[in-house]
């Protein structure tokens, strides 16, 4: 321990002394009895710039040695291995516009239906150009359903012109039942039309949907209206989508845990879809 403690003593002592030498030759110059040469020039400027050099690296708390790396001295660029697919979002009262979204697309047929069943039901990104329509005018999209979860298997059939999707009826009945509707324009008129009556009652003006236990709710005949139409506006915008990126395509059939019968049997959308002319 005292061997420790002597040999840091000397080293002290070295360095002070060399700082009490550079503090004379330092001194004698600002007094001019000593002339500056060129050697002590070159070694004031190299060890001056040094010092500035690794000040600004401390400064921007990089690490300066990154400089002997090769090609460390920019990062890599970040590349983006999403790839634009087109997806129709709906406002909910039958106009649908067609977007672009980046996804990271699957190679196998199935798992890339998957993916556009997923991005038809997620939340709209409200972005400028989610907001505006074919002609302009403002578009407000709406949340559709999320079903990805009730599909249970798809086909190809009849050389690559048909696509068969088979859908479990208990999870599309769960997501209808406990899904929280938007409500539309044509909902929002009519609720305005009834805060205009002072005698309306209470459930035909307070928004309630299915998965709220507490509160008015509203009739089960007008949830099961906006079911139907929120289940009909996610699979025309399923179809579309699936149309748009499978140009092949001239048939989509839905079916229903194996049956063609849709649930709440739907009245304006038929299980088979044709591709638009």
């Amino acid at each position: 321990m005292n061997t420790h403690l002597q040999k840091i003593k000397e080293s002290l002592r070295s360095l002070a002394q060399i700082l009490k030498v550079l503090i004379i030759r330092f001194y004698k110059i600002g007094t001019g009895e000593t002339k500056l040469t060129r050697d002590f020039i070159f070694l004031f400027a190299s060890w001056f710039s040094l010092l500035i050099f690794f000040s600004f690296f401390i400064l921007a708390e990089q690490n300066p040695f990154r400089l002997l790396v090769p090609f460390q001295l920019y990062s890599y660029p970040s590349l983006d291995h999403r790839e634009p697919v087109v997806i129709y979002i709906s406002n909910g009262e039958g106009e649908q516009i067609p977007i672009h979204r980046k996804v990271l697309k699957q190679e196998e047929t199935s798992a890339f239906i998957y993916q556009l069943v997923g991005e038809v039901g997620s939340p709209p990104y409200f972005d400028s150009v989610e907001a505006l329509a074919k002609d302009g005018k403002l578009f407000s999209p709406k949340k559709l359903l999320d079903i990805r979860f009730a599909l249970k298997q798809t086909w190809i059939v009849e050389k690559g012109d048909k696509l068969i999707i088979d859908w479990n009826v208990s999870i599309l009945q769960d997501v209808m039942e406990k899904y929280r509707l938007p409500r539309t324009k044509s909902d929002e008129a009519d609720a305005d039309a009834e805060e205009e009556n002072p005698n309306a009652p209470v459930d035909t003006i307070t928004y309630y949907t299915g998965g709220t236990e507490t509160g008015p709710k509203e009739p089960e005949e007008v949830l099961n209206k906006r079911r139907i139409l929120a289940m009909e506006a996610t699979i025309r915008a399923l179809n579309a989508s699936l149309f748009e990126n499978f140009k092949n395509l001239s048939t989509i059939e839905h079916k229903f845990s194996g049956e063609a019968n849709a649930v709440y049997h739907w009245e304006t959308l038929s299980p088979l879809a044709t591709r638009p002319k």
